[in-house]
């Protein structure tokens, strides 16, 4: 489990370097990139709907 999780690291860190490279020459800009780096481009917004977590306004405690 210790290699998976070092070789996601790795495999990230190749990602970053790959996009500073592209940044650096002109190939894209940073807000393509950010588009293109985007998780859920994929995801059609008509389709899917992300609803925020509802939190409670306050916790209450019980005293036992």
């Amino acid at each position: 489990m210790e290699d998976l999780y070092r070789k996601r690291q790795e495999e990230k860190a190749r990602s970053r370097a790959k996009d500073e490279e592209r940044l650096a020459r002109g190939e894209v800009s940073p807000s393509e990139l950010q588009h293109q780096n985007f998780a859920f481009k994929k995801v059609r917004a008509d389709r899917v709907g992300f609803v925020k977590s509802r939190e409670p306004k306050s916790i209450k405690f019980l005293s036992l």
